[in-house]
Parts: structure tokens; sequence; C-alpha cells
């Protein structure tokens, strides 16, 4: 079974106007809530992202609920949303809100709960799971094979760093999917893995960062939230390279940063209100998945480095991101 929880700017003016949503609204417009308190960074960019397209192709209107850092208020929140049947959808993204979603779940049992990303032990939920770790095994097959073959940037030795935030079932999918790309796609590259403890801390992720760095690794895979903005800033100051995550990240630091795992968290929000509206997929209970085969997991070469990496390493990168799609490459998790 996969993880049993999963995790990661929009403006204020585009948050306004989705809670907002349509002020005339006909009597079969699809009513979806989306409730996090990440909708402004990171992941939640996506989501919105999606939400709003949603907005736009459909007969749908959309409020955001911005749980803020109030965990006592939680299961209220949740509890004034389904109270009155009015959302048809409503989707939530967050590990810290699991307890209260749980509560509220078996409270509302008619109220379609769309919990986003991965598998939690309710039955009667829908579930948005994302394989991040085939996009981590391709993350890892590209750092590793031009750590392996000692191009310029990254030649200071034999391997290449990851840096987590909490130690969490989410976190080490990642983890373990970027060891087996580097175990499968080169020889003699290792991982230095060290989780931060925290994915609010972006000083502390420039900490950790500069230490690896400063131990001749000359990439970092980030997949710590918030906490992993520091670590994109460190390799521009170490002037080394870093991977970022869920959104593209190539801007943050141009010229230092390799690429982007791309969870389309976008791509899976509008398919999931499209299925509804139109029939062709309507909601039900259980896990949605998306992978690199879905669509919903991506690898980015970011434009400004793209010429610096050799071709036969990009050849090799597609052929690996075909045999993920089609099965022949196995990414599998060590429980």
């Amino acid at each position: 079974m996969k993880a049993n929880i999963r995790n990661l700017a929009a403006g204020t003016a585009m948050l306004g106007a989705m809670t907002a949503g349509i002020s005339a609204a006909s009597a079969d417009t699809l009513k979806v809530a989306a409730i996090s308190g990440y909708f402004s960074q990171g992941f939640g960019i996506a989501i919105v992202n999606g939400l709003k397209k949603a907005e736009q192709d459909f007969d749908v209107e959309v409020k955001i609920v911005d749980t803020g850092n109030r965990a006592l208020d939680y299961e209220e929140q949740f509890n004034n949303i389904a109270k009155d049947g009015e959302y048809d959808l409503v989707f939530v993204m967050g590990w810290e809100l699991v307890d209260a979603l749980q509560k509220s779940n078996a409270a509302y049992p008619d109220q379609k709960f769309i919990f986003i990303d991965g598998i939690l032990e309710s039955e009667t939920m829908t579930y948005i799971d994302f394989v991040e770790e085939e996009g981590s095994y391709l993350v890892g097959a590209l750092t590793s094979m031009l750590t392996e073959q000692g191009v310029e940037g990254f030649d200071s030795g034999s391997q290449v760093g990851f840096i987590g935030g909490r130690d969490i079932p989410v976190i080490r999918n990642f983890l373990m999917g970027y060891e087996q790309g580097v175990d499968e796609q080169s020889d003699g590259v290792s991982v230095s893995s060290v989780f931060s403890g925290t994915f609010d801390d972006p000083a502390k992720g420039s900490e950790l960062a500069m230490t690896l760095y400063g131990q001749g690794v000359d990439v970092i895979y980030q997949a710590a939230g918030p906490t992993g903005e520091g670590v994109l800033q460190a390799a521009k100051v170490a002037d080394k390279y870093a991977v970022g995550v869920d959104i593209d990240q190539c801007p943050t630091a141009p010229g230092h940063i390799l690429a982007s795992m791309l969870k389309r968290a976008d791509v899976a929000v509008y398919d999931v209100i499209k299925g509804e509206v139109d029939g062709s997929a309507p909601v039900t209970a259980g896990p949605v998945s998306y992978g690199v085969a879905a669509g919903g997991i991506e690898l980015k070469v970011c434009d400004d480095v793209a010429d610096m990496i050799p071709e036969d390493v990009m050849t090799k990168l597609e052929e690996v991101r075909a045999g993920i799609a089609d099965g022949s490459i196995s990414v599998t998790l060590n429980q």
C-alpha cells in the first residue's frame, strides 16, 4: 500500500478572485471547495491553477478556504463546508489537516472529499495520488549520469545530494525513487541525504545545502517545501546546482537550477472536475493515480542549462522516461 500520507505564487488577487467564485450560478453549477494552508506557494499554486482553468472552462463555482495555522479550528472549518451539503466536491491538501479531515469525513459521509496527494485509511474518500517516486527516479538518472561522466560542474566527486523536509513517508518516497534512479542508471555514484525536520525554514535548507556542497556534492535534489527554497538559493551562492520540485522552479536561481520535478496538480484537479461535470468519470471513492504515463509527473530540464547537458544523456533520459511510462522500468518502494 502506498504511504498513508503524501505531501507542497499565486498572488492575493488570484486567491481573492477564486474565493469570490461566480456571482450568479445556475442550478446545475458544480460547486467546488478547496481547503489548505498552502495555496500561495509551491504545490498549492498548481492546484489553484487547475481550479481556475476548470472555473473558466466549465459551469463551476469555486471557493478557496485558507486554513492558516489554526490547528484547533481545522475540524470546524471542514464541518462548516460539509454540514449544509452545499459543495459537490471538496479538495483538501496538507498532511496537518488529515486528523480533522477524517473526523469530518466520518461525520458527513455523503460529502465527497478529495485528498491531494496520497492515500489515507478511509475507504470513503477519493485520493489524487501522485507517483512522485517515478519523477524522482528521473531526477536520479539525470544527476547521476552527469556526475558519472564528470560533466563540467558535476565533476567534484561521486555523490549526489538530497535534502528532504520532515522525515515522513511521502518524502521517503521521493528519496527512494531518487536512490533507485541513481543506482540503476549509473555506476559508482551514491546519494548523500539529510532531512531538515521542517518544511518552513529556508535558512535551515540553505545551511544543510552548503554543508553538502562543502563535502563535494555538486547537485542537490530538494523535496522540502519552503525549506527547499533555501537549497535553491544556496546553489547560486555555492556556484553549484539544485533540482526543484512540484512546480517549475527554474527561475528561482537561473543557471543553477538543473531541472524541476513537476507534480501536475493542475492537470489532476482539472481532470477530476471535468469527469464530474461531463459524467465521463464521476468521482468515486478510492485512489486516482497520476504518474509519468498519465501525464501527472514530468521532469523539466531548465532551458538556461540545457545546452551543457550532453546529447547522449538527454537521449538516455528520454529512454528512461519512456521505460517508466510503458512499465519496462519498474520504480518500487522499499516498505
